[in-house]
C-alpha cells in the first residue's frame, strides 16, 4: 500500500507504520542522508559494484543497525538496478519462522522464488533439469517429507513426463510454509534433507544458471538475490547461520546481498567468517548528536526532512520544539522516531485533540521507555549467563566516556542488538540510547 502524506491526526498511523519505503513510494518520500551519515552511501557503492563486475558473483554483507532504513537502502538499490538486473527480494521475518530459522530454509525460499520467477517471465527450463529435480523428488528422504507433510500438488506432467513449473513452484511453496510452521518438520530437515544438501544445492544452482542465460533476451544483464531481516533474527541464530553455516550460505552462484546482524560485525569471530565475503558495506545511525550531547544540525534537518515528507508537522504538533525533543530522543534511530509519533498520535486522537500536544509527546516517549526497561535484564545464551548489572555497568561506562569507544565485549554486542546502543558515521563511536540515559538516571546509576 502506498504512503499517502498526514493532513490529519488519523492519517498518522499508516503514515508511520514503519514498513520500509517500497519502490512506488521512493520519488516523493525518500529523504537522500548521506551527510547526516557521515557522508556514507553504501547503496550507490553496491550498485557500482554490480555493475562492474558482472562476470563475478559477489557475495555481499550489508550491515546497520535494526531501524536505521536498511530495507528503505536495499529497496531503492533495486529501484537503481532493476533496468540492468532481476532482482529477487525476500525477508526471512515475513517468510519463515525467524524464531527457528534453519538454514536450509533460506534455499528453499530461494528454489521457490526462482520457479515463481521462471513461471512470471516465460523462462524455458531444460527438460533434463527437469527430470533430475523430479529424480530428487523421487528419493526416499524427500519422498517421506512429501507424504508425511502432504506437500504434493496437482502435478503438471510435460510431454516427457516431468513435472512442470508450476508443481514445482507449489511444491516448494508448500515445502516452505509447512517448515515455519512445524516443529518437527525444522528436525527433519537435519535428518533427511542435511545429508543431501549439495544435491539442493546443485538444484538450486543449475536453475539460477538457466534463468541467468535468459536475461539477455529480455533486456537484462544479471541476477541479484537480496535475503532481507537476517540482522532481525535473535542473536544466537545468528550466530549459528553465520558462524557455522557460512561455507554453506555462500555457495549460490549469483550475486546475493545478506542483511547481517551490527553485534556479529563487531564480534571476535567475525574475521573468521569475513573471506567467505566479497565484501561489507555499512548504513550508519543518522547522527543527531555530537559526543559531547550537543545537536548536529544536519542530522537534526534529515530527520525533520524525513517526517516532513510523510505529515505536515507544521499544522499536527503543538509546536517545532515537540518534533526536535522527539528527534533528540530518538538518539538517530528512524524506528524510535515513527514509534513516538504514532503513539503520540494515538494519544492525541484518544482525547479527541487534532493536534500533537507535549502531553502526547510525553506519554509516547513513557511508553518507549518503559519497552527499554524491560530489554536490560538478566540474559542467559547457551550455558551463559550474564546479569543485568554487567548490562548497566557496561551503559554507564559508555555514558561517561569521552572517546565513546568499545571493547566489543560480549555485553557490549547483546546491547547493539537491542539498540540500547547505537553507532554514529565514519567516525565509529557509539553512544547510550538517550531513552537508555534516562533509565539509568531513573535508577540512580548516573
Amino acid at each position: 500500500m502506498s504512503i499517502v502524506k498526514a493532513e490529519r491526526i488519523d492519517q498518522i498511523y499508516k503514515a508511520f507504520k514503519g514498513e520500509p519505503l517500497h519502490m512506488e513510494d521512493m520519488d516523493a518520500f525518500y529523504q537522500n542522508t548521506t551527510e547526516a551519515r557521515g557522508g556514507v552511501e553504501p547503496r550507490r557503492r553496491i550498485a557500482r559494484i554490480l555493475r562492474q563486475n558482472q562476470d563475478s558473483d559477489e557475495q555481499l554483507l550489508f550491515v546497520g543497525y535494526k531501524g536505521c532504513g536498511k530495507s528503505t537502502e536495499l529497496n531503492h538499490l533495486q529501484k537503481d538496478i532493476q533496468n540492468d538486473f532481476l532482482v529477487l527480494n525476500f525477508s526471512v521475518m515475513e517468510e519463515l519462522d525467524p524464531v527457528q530459522l534453519n538454514y536450509i530454509e533460506l534455499f528453499i525460499v530461494t528454489m521457490e522464488r526462482l520457479f515463481d520467477v521462471a513461471k512470471e517471465r516465460n523462462f524455458r527450463i531444460s527438460k533434463e533439469y527437469l527430470q533430475s529435480i523430479q529424480h530428487w523428488l523421487g528419493t526416499k528422504e524427500i519422498e517421506e517429507i512429501r507424504e508425511k507433510y502432504n506437500l504434493g500438488a496437482e502435478a503438471e506432467v510435460g510431454a516427457e513426463g516431468n513435472y512442470g513449473i508450476p508443481y514445482l513452484q507449489t511444491f516448494f511453496y508448500k515445502f516452505k510454509l509447512s517448515a515455519k510452521s512445524s516443529r518437527s518438520l525444522k528436525e527433519t530437515l537435519k535428518t533427511n534433507v542435511e545429508p543431501k544438501l549439495s544435491d539442493l544445492i546443485q538444484h538450486c544452482n543449475t536453475l539460477i544458471t538457466e534463468i541467468r542465460q535468459q536475461l539477455p533476451a529480455q533486456g537484462l544483464k544479471d541476477l541479484v538475490l537480496i535475503i532481507e531481516d537476517l540482522d532481525k533474527i535473535p542473536l544466537d541464530r545468528a550466530q549459528e547461520l553465520f558462524f557455522n553455516y557460512t561455507n554453506q550460505l555462500v555457495q549460490l552462484r549469483t550475486n546475493v546481498i545478506y542483511t547481517f546482524p551490527i553485534a556479529l560485525y563487531h564480534s571476535i569471530r567475525f574475521n573468521n567468517i569475513k573471506t567467505y565475503f566479497t565484501n561489507l558495506y555499512e548504513l550508519p545511525m543518522i547522527k543527531v548528536a555530537q559526543k559531547d550531547g550537543t545537536p548536529e544540525a544536519e542530522g537534526m534537518q534529515t530527520m525533520c526532512d524525513i517526517v516532513s515528507a510523510r505529515m505536515n508537522y507544521q499544522t499536527l504538533f503543538e509546536n517545532q520544539e515537540i518534533l526536535n525533543t522527539m528527534i533528540r530522543q530518538s538518539g538517530g534511530c528512524l524506528r524510535d522516531l515513527f514509534l513516538m509519533i504514532r503513539e503520540a498520535a494515538d494519544n492525541a486522537a484518544d482525547h479527541d485533540r487534532e493536534i500533537i500536544t507535549e502531553d502526547d509527546r510525553f506519554q509516547a516517549y513513557q511508553k518507549l521507555k518503559r519497552e527499554y526497561a524491560n530489554t536490560i535484564a538478566d540474559n542467559v545464551v547457551g550455558n551463559i549467563k550474564y546479569p543485568v548489572e554487567k548490562y548497566y555497568e557496561t551503559l554507564v561506562k559508555l555514558t561517561k566516556s569521552t572517546t565513546k569507544q568499545l571493547d566489543n565485549t560480549e555485553e557490549e554486542m547483546h546491547l547493539k542488538q537491542n539498540l540500547c546502543i547505537l553507532g554514529y558515521n565514519g567516525e565509529g563511536w557509539c553512544d547510550v540510547h538517550p531513552i537508555v540515559k534516562d533509565i539509568l538516571r531513573e535508577r540512580g546509576k548516573l
